[in-house]
């Protein structure tokens, strides 16, 4: 045994604690209002010490203990800022619920921070806050833009912490952190670390976490606090009517892979094969398409072969493990995807064939007779069993698709005691209308208060929200990933004894990502001991990797002073992405606006769009690229168009030709220069290097310009008032607040010019001196 796990041994012996009675007696915790639990105050103290990772099952009161060592920082740096970070927006307001109710801090000097908050607004309760709740990508757009900075931020509580890889914001805001605090302590919460030990190293190392701490069921300091959870696996077969709707699309299957299989690319049969296996295979092909001048025909045809073999191995999914109606409804998204003109030739091809249409006939027919999949009659039972041993249960049932919740809560409401709601995420797909945030709290609210007993939700419902204790929760499908599996399974077993009922319809992708899961699951006890075991790094070396990440590179530009800094005004739709993250480690000053031209505007002279190589196809396909860089042709002087990718040939079953014109219809018709990048960060360099030649070499500002308007009047007046040099659409829009019309705007002197806030003595002068300038 390591000499770090003697230790946390010997701590949990020990009865010498911060509490008195039942609650927490701490500095800035208020009294009475956490109760005391062992493990929480131990992982407390210890976090409070070095940044740590502590992974927690579900319910076991994860932000009990980053509360615990916001209030051991506070003590300790009673000035600085303490930010908490959770991934959704119903997860912020709950902390911010939360944090409210337990520090000692005053009640307003809590913040919630949202991307539903203006950048103006977000700024300044930022400076009067003292604990801060954001979502990771309302801080990111902070951070790039510069609005405020991490120096006085003597902790960051990253939720959810096993989302910190890749590109997601946590990694870029860990990185600016230490380069930025002073005072800095991390603290990563996580129920679902991931099942490889070199997962979760990947996380402590991108959010500087030097150790690692976990408890289970079998700690010694959570076992009291442990309760019982009931699980059990309902096995369901499958009607002859729906092995009818998949013998269908079986031998659909293999009419489009028997061809790619000719062609010499490798699929299993088709019983087995996976959505992975089709997209690996779709990458070879792209490869050699992209390795001829002219692709030989039959590699398109077997790119759309896969197309088409794609979608039919998720609609074999659909209907083995969703039932008839969601099906359906998919096969009306399919539709709706032609007629907006967003489908593949592959998709296209495929509701051509006699028989996807008799697939689609047998469906209709099936729905018309009231045949649905027997997971409805087994909800049906389950829940009805629930309500008569206790009326006043909580039923929590979980899908991964809308369309399903939708089915479900019909059916359910055909139980006259139960009272149902589906509860989903915020963004819209077709008809289907998200819920906002604020009708999220509502029926998290409804269900809590008992107006709902049973809640339908998707993945929204997975991750962190404090849903109510549930007597009962019920998988209506199974999940591939360890993840969304460990954290619907927390949403019971709380406080009291618990049930979980998982559907498996056997030979479908449930009975497949059902033992997938239980495999990996069985890997995570000794992923997490290794990832313990090595997770004491040496404080120094971490110092030394802190300093190092901010030595200059090669291509990065060194801190300028702010008047000298390179500026550019970004659209605001680009701001998550990844090249705004790289600009900002070049030191580029960003400010985002809502651009009707452009993605990034570089001088007076200079604006950029920006496309990856599948959004240049995509938009070649659906006619936006010639109208917007049309647009951005007469807008400026010298507009460039960015391609960032490292193939376009063979993206897509377009032919060269048709991609070959386009690009040479831009250059020589449209005139707008074509410069190529392969990732984000070369994009971010030449960025970099065309403001500097414009800003530093040309003395020219970045300002925005609009293309020639058939908007209205005020629209046509900002764009007159904003072709004076360093006039932007902005400053624009407050000199017409200021003086009305453009006539008042041309006769007033330098003195009352600079009045308006945007317009100092070089632009009033500049403006001056034009108005009665001579032509000649």
């Amino acid at each position: 045994m390591s000499i770090m796990k003697v230790c946390r041994e010997l701590l949990y012996n020990q009865e010498e604690s911060v509490v008195t009675g039942r609650f927490i007696e701490m500095a800035f915790i208020r009294k009475d209002s956490i109760e005391h639990r062992l493990y929480q105050v131990n992982l407390g103290e210890i976090a409070a010490k070095k940044s740590t990772m502590v992974i927690l099952s579900t319910g076991l009161g994860k932000t009990v203990i980053a509360a615990i060592v916001a209030a051991r920082t506070l003590t300790d740096y009673s000035e600085s800022k303490i930010l908490f970070l959770a991934p959704s927006r119903p997860l912020v307001d709950q902390q911010a619920r939360f944090l409210r109710r337990v520090l000692d801090i005053g009640e307003d000097k809590v913040a919630c921070l949202t991307g539903q908050d203006s950048p103006e607004s977000r700024r300044e309760i930022w400076d009067g806050s003292q604990v801060v709740v954001m979502t990771p990508q309302a801080l990111q757009n902070d951070l790039v833009q510069r609005s405020y900075g991490l120096e006085d931020v003597s902790l960051i509580v990253y939720d959810e912490a096993h989302r910190g890889v890749g590109n997601y914001a946590y990694t870029f805001i860990a990185e600016l952190y230490r380069k930025q605090g002073k005072n800095r302590l991390s603290l990563g919460l996580t129920a679902s670390p991931g099942h490889k030990a070199e997962q979760i190293k990947t996380v402590c190392e991108n959010l500087g976490l030097i150790h690692v701490e976990t408890r289970n069921e079998q700690s010694p300091d959570v076992r009291d606090y442990i309760v019982s959870i009931e699980t059990s696996l309902r096995f369901i077969n499958l009607p002859p009517e729906v092995e009818v709707l998949r013998d269908i699309l079986y031998s659909l299957l293999d009419d489009y892979t028997s061809p790619v299989k000719k062609h010499g690319f490798r699929l299993p049969s088709g019983r087995r094969l996976t959505r992975k296996e089709i997209l690996k295979t779709q990458g070879e092909v792209r490869k050699e398409i992209g390795s001829y001048t002219q692709p030989p025909r039959h590699l398109y045809l077997v790119m759309r072969n896969l197309t088409a073999a794609l979608r039919i191995v998720h609609l074999l999914e659909f209907v083995g493990t969703q039932g008839v109606a969601p099906t359906l409804r998919y096969i009306q998204g399919m539709y709706e995807e032609i007629r907006n003109k967003k489908s593949s030739k592959g998709v296209k091809d495929l509701i051509s064939r006699s028989e996807f249409r008799q697939f689609e006939n047998l469906l209709e027919a099936l729905i018309a007779k009231g045949i649905r999949h027997p997971k409805a009659d087994t909800i049906l039972e389950i829940v009805s069993e629930q309500l008569s041993v206790d009326l006043d249960s909580r039923i929590l049932v979980f899908t991964r698709f809308r369309d399903t919740a939708m089915e479900v809560v019909d059916v359910l409401e055909s139980l006259e005691e139960v009272r149902a709601s589906r509860f989903v995420g915020q963004s819209t797909r077709g008809s289907d209308k998200g819920f906002s945030q604020k009708k999220q709290v509502e029926i998290l609210e409804g269900f809590r208060n008992n107006e709902f007993n049973v809640l339908v939700a998707t993945q929204v419902g997975e991750e962190g929200l404090d849903i109510p204790e549930c007597n009962l929760v019920v998988f209506y499908d199974c999940v591939p990933s360890i993840v969304p599996y460990i954290q619907r399974r927390g949403r019971t077993g709380r406080r009291f004894p618990g049930r979980v009922v998982m559907f498996i319809a056997r030979d479908t992708h449930d009975e497949f990502y059902h033992w997938s899961v239980i495999s990996k699951l069985k890997k995570v006890p000794d992923a997490v001991d290794e990832a313990e075991d090595d997770s004491d790094v040496d404080q120094t070396s971490l110092e030394e990797f802190g300093e190092s990440d901010q030595e200059t590179p090669a291509l990065t530009p060194r801190a300028a002073s702010r008047e000298s800094r390179i500026k550019m005004i970004v659209d605001s739709r680009e701001l998550p992405t990844a090249v705004p993250r790289e600009l900002t480690r070049l030191d580029v000053e960003l400010s985002g606006e809502s651009l009707e031209i452009g993605d990034y505007i570089i001088s007076q002279d200079v604006a950029v769009e920006r496309k990856e190589s599948g959004d240049f196809i995509q938009s070649l396909i659906d006619g936006r690229l010639f109208v917007q860089l049309s647009a951005l042709r007469s807008a400026y002087n010298r507009p460039v168009l960015i391609i960032e990718g490292e193939q376009l040939v063979g993206l897509r079953a377009i032919n060269p030709a048709s991609i070959y014109g386009a690009l040479a219809t831009i250059a020589i018709r449209i005139q707008v220069p074509i410069l190529w990048t392969r990732n984000s960060e070369e994009t971010a360099n030449v960025l970099y290097r065309l403001a500097h030649l414009e800003q530093v070499g040309a003395q020219k500002a970045p300002r925005t310009r609009s293309g020639v308007t058939k908007g209205s009047d005020a629209e046509t007046l900002e764009y007159i008032l904003s072709g004076f040099p360093g006039v932007d659409t902005v400053t624009s829009r407050a000199m017409l607040s200021e003086f009305d019309t453009l006539e008042r705007v041309f006769s007033a002197s330098e003195k009352e010019l600079r009045s308006v806030k945007g317009v100092g003595p070089k632009i009033a002068g500049r403006i001056r001196r034009l108005l009665t300038a001579s032509y000649s």
